[in-house]
């Protein structure tokens, strides 16, 4: 049976998507993008025609999500939209009878998320959360490493993202610079941080952090000057009010500095930031009682590695010696090209990212027919967006908070302006 799906959001990461279809579609027929939606037709147009190319089929074009809903004949929607729209479309699509996959974060606020997880729950209908970071193959070793006892009992783990949008609005996305629309570094892009951490720490207990908006005044700079790599992608999509070279007022938090408690008694330091002008700092380790693990960049190809305390370094091959059973599942050595067990690849990042990208969607067909949970559900979107969305409770009490009472909204006074402000 053939699994009919909509892309709703046809921007920079809409974009991305439909490439990971069109990538999906070289190893699968099992998924069929039958319609694209978004706002601006010509936005929706440029990504229809890129599938029609690739695939020899044109979706159909819709520009209002009701109109989709009810005409568009579907399985499933693929919700990569701003977000605040991710939790509006996916009741509504839940509510339709269709399975949703959504683009991280997987909501608002946690009370946005409680609500599609209720209605997930009430439906039975899949509610898949496009994480990418963990389904990268270096990941999974990592992972692997981790859990076979490779560096011993994980003590601590580093977590730390330095970087510089220069004055910039980030991505040139003003939605990313507004706190009511999930914005900021910390936030949009430290759910990733936050998947990862849980993904190969276990569950948090406590965060403790201070927060700022060093720069609340920000320019409005095209892609190619703020994210170059990513200007291809994303050089057709659109921002209704804004032109280039505006002043935009920063709201959300720019830098956030957490401790975090693990509960299995471990300790995580997480820093993230895109105002450290003149120094650029990534750092990813977890440190146990045999060695220090040195993550790989996600979507990078490169192979993880261990350092002794005797200065021993072991990476590449060698590290699959340490995890004799490690294999990556049926889906991904397909995409992989049938690799089973590597610790390094040589990829361009948009093959890369394609890729990732395509499991997603599968991982949520193999739930829709399964009757079972995506891999990354609704506990886990949840998951790693209250430990984002803890740092920046802690930054407004100035005490630590507890990760489990900020998901299920027993700590919510960083989130309440923005759920009101909403109408969550």
């Amino acid at each position: 049976m053939t699994f009919r799906i909509a892309l709703v959001g046809c921007g920079g990461m809409g974009r991305r998507h439909a490439h990971g279809y069109i990538e999906l579609r070289k190893y699968f027929d099992t998924v069929e993008m039958t319609a694209v939606c978004d706002v601006h037709h010509d936005v929706a147009s440029t990504v229809a025609d890129e599938i029609s190319d690739a695939t020899g089929f044109r979706p159909d074009i819709y520009t209002d999500f009701d109109d989709l809903l009810t005409n568009a004949d579907l399985d499933g929607v693929a919700i990569v939209t701003s977000t605040p729209l991710h939790h509006i479309f996916a009741l509504k699509a839940m509510n339709a009878g269709l399975h949703v996959i959504t683009e991280k974060p997987m909501g608002l606020t946690l009370k946005a998320c409680r609500q599609m997880r209720e209605v997930a729950q009430s439906t039975g209908k899949v509610l898949a959360v496009a994480e990418n970071y963990r389904r990268d193959p270096m990941n999974r070793l990592t992972c692997a490493l981790i859990q076979s006892g490779a560096i011993g009992t994980p003590y601590f783990t580093l977590d730390i993202g330095l970087s510089s949008s220069n004055g910039a609005v980030m991505h040139s996305t003003v939605w990313r610079a507004k706190k009511e629309q999930a914005g900021g570094m910390p936030l949009d892009a430290g759910v990733h941080n936050a998947d990862m951490l849980l993904y190969l720490m276990g569950g948090a207990e406590t965060v403790f952090a201070e927060t700022s908006i060093f720069e609340p005044i920000r320019t409005l700079r095209s892609m190619d000057e703020v994210a170059p790599g990513l200007t291809q992608m994303y050089s057709h999509r659109k921002e209704d009010g804004y032109a280039l070279g505006d002043k935009v007022e920063q709201t959300a938090v720019d830098s956030a500095f957490g401790v975090i408690k693990f509960k299995s008694g471990a300790i995580g330091q997480l820093m993230l930031t895109d105002t450290s002008h003149g120094q650029r700092l990534g750092v990813s380790t977890i440190s146990g009682s045999e060695g220090t693990l040195y993550r790989s960049r996600s979507r990078s190809g490169e192979s993880p590695r261990i350092v002794r305390s005797n200065g021993t370094e072991i990476t590449g091959d060698e590290l699959l010696e340490l995890v004799p059973d490690f294999e990556l599942d049926d889906t991904i050595s397909r995409l992989w090209n049938g690799a089973r067990r590597i610790s390094s690849y040589d990829m361009d990042f948009r093959d890369i990212d394609s890729k990732i990208l395509a499991y997603e969607y599968l991982d949520m067909l193999d739930a829709a027919d399964s009757g079972g949970q995506s891999e990354v559900g609704p506990q886990e979107g949840m998951d790693a967006l209250a430990l984002a969305y803890a740092l920046m409770e802690s930054g407004v009490s100035g005490v630590p908070v507890n990760v489990e009472d900020v998901a299920e909204g027993r700590i919510s006074a960083f989130q309440d302006e923005i759920d009101t402000e909403m109408g969550i």
